[in-house]
């Protein structure tokens, strides 16, 4: 192993050290130890770095004594990439449409706290799909009776296009059972609760096109590269309260 891949496979233990104490009460260097498939030789070492870092690890005396973090104690920044960090902040704004007065000022804080640890090129291209993301009301009690949980592969294909602004073709099943193949553009993401659609531009008839993507049978992201287009046609296929994230 190269000096750089070592030292990168130290970075990403520590990482993952501090995880677990964060996510342990109390816990010993000899679990600590087998859990990341290290010598407790090497699991001191490492907890010497982290407490030369900052991190307050406390220790009980004694060759078996416990190991915790000290209370009220942060994982501080959290490397995500693009993906993960619009799925955090999708997941936040979501719960607070669901608005549970228990959990709300809590949510506010957390999802700008968040949004304000990128970097700035990053913030900015995340601001940007954000922008495109729109979350409005329930779902009908009709749109509900035949709603049914897309496929996952659907929508990891349509996120990376959605992401990327790659067209797609798609195979989609209308509400008459009829399938249809399309190629698209998906310039928003809707959420109708729990329902997402895709508001698109349609290129084989020239117009917008609403999908809803639990009747995406199958997606094909595609090399081709789309421009955005006007967002006020798209959004005024959603509802009048919808809002972007």
């Amino acid at each position: 192993m190269s000096s750089d891949q070592s030292r990168e496979s130290r970075v990403l233990r520590l990482d993952r050290l501090k995880a677990l104490l964060a996510d342990r009460d109390y816990t010993t260097a000899t679990d600590l130890a087998a859990e990341l498939g290290v010598s407790t030789r090497t699991l001191h070492r490492d907890l010497a770095l982290l407490r030369e870092m900052g991190v307050p690890i406390e220790g009980d005396r004694g060759t078996g004594g416990g190991l915790h973090l000290e209370s009220g104690w942060s994982l501080g920044r959290v490397h995500l990439n693009e993906s993960e960090a619009l799925g955090l902040l999708l997941s936040l704004t979501i719960a607070e449409k669901v608005g549970s007065p228990l959990l709300l000022d809590d949510l506010r804080s957390i999802t700008r706290k968040v949004a304000a640890a990128f970097a700035p090129a990053q913030a900015r291209r995340i601001l940007a799909l954000r922008r495109r993301i729109l979350i409005g009301q329930t779902a009908s009690v009709q749109v509900l009776a035949s709603y049914t949980s897309p496929r996952a592969a659907v929508t990891k294909e349509l996120l990376d296009s959605f992401t990327r602004c790659r067209t797609a073709l798609v195979r989609y099943e209308d509400r008459h059972s009829a399938v249809t193949e399309r190629e698209i553009e998906i310039q928003f993401l809707y959420y109708n609760m729990p329902v997402w659609y895709a508001l698109t531009w349609d290129r084989l008839r020239g117009d917008i096109r609403s999908f809803r993507i639990d009747r995406i049978q199958d997606i094909q992201a595609l090399s081709t590269e789309f421009r955005l287009r006007p967002p006020a046609p798209f959004l005024a296929a959603g509802e009048e309260t919808a809002r972007a994230m």
